[in-house]
C-alpha cells in the first residue's frame, strides 16, 4: 500500500473517529490484508490506537500528538544512548588507567633468574637485603656453613637490624652440635636475631619480605647454582612453606647449658641423634636391632631425664646441651656455594 493509500484511510478514520476495523476496510474496499498493512503502518507512526476494552476497535489520533509521542521516545532513546555511551567511557578509561598499569606492572615484577658464581650469589643476597622492608628470613638445610661465611654474614645482620629489619635464621638442630656454633648462635641472639631450630627443613630458601627468594636448583646439589624469584606471584608459596616450618621449631635459648647433669651411653647417643634427625622409631628399632618397644621405652626415659614433653624438644634439648656432638666436619662435607676462599687462594 502507498503513502497515499494510507493517507486516504487515516484521513478518512479521523473522520469517522473510533471504529471496528473490519468495518471500515469494508466500507473502503480494500481487502483484509491490505488493510492490517495500512492500521500496521499508521500505528507505528503513532496515528492510530486500539481500544483497550475491544482491540478490533481502531482510535485515531491526532498528527501533533503522534509527533510528541515520536519525540519522547526518541529522547528517551538519545538519553539511553548517551548514558551507555559514558558507562563505556568510564569502562575505557578504568581499563586504561588502573588495571593495565597494575598488571603490567605486577608482570613486570616477576622475574626469574639463576645465579651459579660466588660474585653473582653475594650480589643476590645483597639485593636481598637491600629489597627488603619488614623482614628477611634464612634456612639452612645442609651441612653448617664455615665459621668464615658465617661471620661474613654477622655485618647482613647487624646492617638489617639497623634499618629496623626483622632477620629470622633457621637451621637444623644438629648444626648446634657443630664446632663454634655455640659462639656464633650467641652472637646471633646478642644481636637481635630470632633463631630457631628444626629437625628437618626441605631445602635452603632466603626471603625478602614477600618480593624476593634465593631457592637452590636443585636442592640435593647446592653447587648447580640458585634461583633468584622477584615478585609476589612467585614468592608468596615460599614464604608460606617458611612461616609453617618457623611455627613448628623450637626458639633458641639463649646460653649453652652446662650438660654434666645429663650422661648418655653410646646407644643412647645414637637414639637421641637419629630422633634429632626425625628418624621414626621403627627405623631406629631396625638400625640398633632392638625392638620398637624398646626405643619407645629409651625416648620416654631420656624425655623425663630432660624434663621436656615433646620427642622434638628432646631432640633440641639435646642438641643444646652438647649431648650430640659429631667429630668435626670434614671441609669436603662444607662444599657447595657456602665454601669460602681466603685471600692465599686456600678454600675453607
Amino acid at each position: 500500500m502507498s503513502e497515499a493509500s494510507k493517507l486516504i484511510v487515516y484521513l478518512e478514520l479521523l473522520a469517522r473517529g473510533e471504529v471496528e476495523s473490519a468495518v471500515l476496510a469494508r466500507e473502503l474496499g480494500i481487502s483484509e490484508q491490505e488493510a492490517e498493512h495500512a492500521w500496521s503502518a499508521l500505528e507505528e507512526l503513532g496515528l492510530i490506537g486500539r481500544n483497550e476494552r475491544e482491540s478490533d476497535q481502531i482510535v485515531p489520533v491526532s498528527p501533533e500528538a503522534a509527533l510528541l509521542r515520536v519525540l519522547r521516545r526518541q529522547r528517551t532513546l538519545v538519553e539511553k544512548r548517551v548514558q551507555e555511551f559514558q558507562r563505556l567511557e568510564e569502562a575505557v578509561a578504568s581499563l586504561v588507567d588502573v588495571y593495565i598499569p597494575a598488571v603490567a606492572a605486577e608482570r613486570s615484577e616477576v622475574q626469574v633468574n639463576i645465579v651459579s658464581g660466588r660474585n653473582e650469589l653475594l650480589q643476590a643476597l645483597n639485593d636481598l637485603s637491600v629489597s627488603a622492608q619488614e623482614v628477611v628470613s634464612f634456612v639452612y638445610s645442609g651441612p653448617m656453613p664455615p665459621l668464615l661465611e658465617l661471620r661474613r654474614t654477622l655485618s647482613l645482620d647487624r646492617h638489617l637490624i639497623e634499618r629496623g629489619i626483622t632477620v629470622r635464621r633457621l637451621h637444623l638442630q644438629r648444626h648446634f652440635a657443630a664446632p663454634d656454633a655455640a659462639a656464633y648462635f650467641e652472637t646471633l641472639a646478642d644481636m637481635g636475631v630470632e633463631l630457631r631450630l628444626a629437625p628437618l627443613v626441605p631445602m635452603d630458601m632466603f626471603i625478602a619480605d614477600t618480593s624476593l627468594a634465593l631457592l637452590p636448583l636443585d636442592p640435593e646439589d647446592p653447587d648447580e647454582g640458585m634461583t633468584v624469584l622477584r615478585g609476589a606471584r612467585l614468592v608468596r608459596s615460599f614464604a608460606a612453606m617458611f612461616e609453617h616450618i618457623w611455627q613448628g621449631a623450637t626458639p633458641y635459648a639463649a646460653g649453652r647449658p652446662d650438660k654434666d647433669g645429663v650422661r648418655l651411653t653410646d646407644e643412647q647417643t645414637a637414639i637421641v641423634r637419629m630422633l634429632a634427625e626425625g628418624v621414626k622409631d621403627e627405623k631406629i628399632a631396625r638400625n640398633l636391632g632392638v625392638s620398637p618397644r624398646t626405643i619407645s621405652r629409651y625416648i620416654a626415659e631420656f624425655m623425663q631425664r630432660l624434663g621436656v614433653t615433646s620427642r622434638f624438644a628432646a631432640g633440641a634439648r639435646a642438641a643444646q646441651l652438647g649431648l650430640l656432638d659429631p667429630e668435626p666436619p670434614s671441609a669436603e662435607q662444607y662444599g657447595g656455594y657456602w665454601t669460602a676462599e681466603t685471600p692465599e687462594g686456600n678454600r675453607v
